[in-house]
């Protein structure tokens, strides 16, 4: 690309907004034109789908996934949105699965590291953007980056791959399961352990990073009806686990505090399992749990600022299934407030990096998964850098990634200004007038100056992955 046009597509990009990252979702793109009929005696065409259906089936897995292709999108609009819903959650769980099988050879590996050299993180973050892309099953692995953010552990402290990749595996075995269950099973995972000093919660040194992060962030909330001393009840509770050098978690009942604990007004010889059950079951205010917990899944997967009646629906279908997930994710994305409301979430890198490479087919091949996790940040960091230079610069590298190859099977037939060839690989149906208007003005001035199509093709894709239409959910 010329230098003039390297300038004019960094000012349509600035032009965009970006920074202020509004859901401006305008004007629709003008409608294809109407097919001829069909010669006498030939077979009827299949009548086409409803952009609506393609708009909210494409918004669908946007949002619960990592994207699609255009395939997919057409196949289920043409099914319809209920079906493509029960698809998503349709997974069974993953332990035991051939993909399952690979992340524990993959913990194995890990934990078998070289002590002689520093263990990094890397390659597995780059294993796990790469399923991310690449998966069967999108929303089960959004849900396990939904929850990776829930039970926020870091590798900072823990310092050792093969933990991490187990709790990764732990998070996804539960995805849309049991949230008892999922409760109980962190509470004692070795990551988790060492990263809320669980380890080192003992009889007679109770330590309470642990109880008070698992009321406060994990289940109830910070203003979730609890007081200090039930904290401090709750982590008498959870003593009695340690660590070993190998990474395994074990209960020591020498350890553990056994005595009468009072929590949330019940009282009793409690243990950790106990507190999941009592904070469940026993609240004194009711339901808070179930409450707090889809409050917080439907910003992930729906808005910042999620409308009440779409948390009491998710609260109600959780309580009434025993806390189980799946009944919680479904009554989310059947809301109308989901399919027809706004985006108004920003892609994290993760999502971002993730569902570009699925949308453009840049996951096999050309080091393309590398290179792009190293512009965004690693994947799971919901609040890695939304930065706009570092979108601005993904945009750009991401178009480079698109074959000569792929170019010319796109542009066959196409005018190369169109951006309409782009759109639905992106799951976009709609476009802003700003970014409409930023396409047109790059355009005419890349023709001006005698830009090839392929050229002119690359900046568009450009703009449409830096806009703000792409960078909202």
């Amino acid at each position: 690309m010329a230098d003039p046009l390297v300038s004019l597509l960094g000012q349509t990009l600035h032009a965009l907004g970006l920074p202020r990252l509004q859901p401006v979702l305008g004007k629709l793109l003008e409608p294809a034109p109407t097919p001829p009929l069909p010669a006498p005696g030939a077979a009827p065409a299949p009548a086409p789908v409803p952009t609506d259906n393609l708009r909210r089936v494409a918004r669908l897995f946007a949002r619960a996934g990592f994207g699609a292709t255009v395939a997919e999108i057409q196949q289920w609009a043409a099914t319809g949105y209920t079906a493509t819903v029960d698809h998503l959650l349709g997974f069974a769980t993953s332990n035991g699965r051939p993909d399952d099988l690979e992340v524990l050879a993959l913990q194995e590996v890990a934990t078998a590291n070289d002590p002689n050299n520093p263990p990094t993180l890397q390659p597995y973050q780059r294993w796990w953007l790469q399923r991310m892309a690449t998966t069967q099953y999108p929303l089960e692995e959004k849900l396990t980056l939904y929850w990776h953010g829930h039970f926020a552990t870091g590798y900072v402290k823990v310092r050792k791959p093969g933990l991490m990749i187990g709790q990764n595996r732990l998070l996804r075995s539960q995805a849309a399961g049991d949230f008892r269950a999922l409760c109980k099973a962190i509470t004692v995972d070795p990551a988790m352990l060492i990263w809320l000093d669980g380890d080192t919660n003992h009889k007679g040194k109770p330590n309470e990073n642990y109880g008070r992060e698992f009321m406060e962030l994990f289940s109830l909330g910070h203003d979730g009806g609890y007081t200090q001393g039930d904290v401090r009840e709750a982590a008498r509770a959870f003593t009695g686990w340690t660590v070993d050098k190998q990474g395994n978690a074990a209960f020591n009942a020498a350890l553990h505090d056994d005595g009468t604990k009072l929590l949330l007004g019940q009282s009793g010889p409690w243990g950790a399992a106990d507190v999941v059950d009592i904070i469940l079951d026993r609240h004194p205010r009711g339901p808070v749990a179930a409450h707090y917990v889809a409050g917080r899944l439907a910003s992930f997967l729906h808005s910042p600022n999620p409308e009440p009646q779409v948390v009491q629906a998710m609260a109600d279908a959780f309580v009434a299934s025993n806390y189980q997930i799946k009944p919680m994710v479904r009554a989310l994305l059947l809301r109308p407030e989901y399919t027809d409301g706004p985006a108004r979430n920003i892609k994290s890198p993760a999502e971002l990096v993730a569902g570009t490479i699925r949308g453009l087919n840049l996951a096999r091949g050309d080091g393309a998964v590398g290179v792009v996790e190293s512009l965004l940040g690693q994947p799971g960091n919901t609040t890695a850098p939304n930065d706009l230079l570092a979108r601005y610069n993904f945009a750009a590298r991401a178009a480079q990634l698109v074959t000569d190859d792929q170019l010319g099977a796109l542009l066959d037939g196409t005018p190369a200004p169109a951006p309409q060839p782009w759109m639905l690989r992106l799951g976009l149906l709609d476009l802003s007038p700003a970014t409409s208007a930023a396409i047109e003005t790059y355009v005419a001035a890349a023709r001006a100056a005698h830009a090839d199509d392929k050229t002119v093709a690359r900046g568009v894709l450009t703009l449409l992955l830096a806009s703000p239409d792409y960078n909202l959910r």
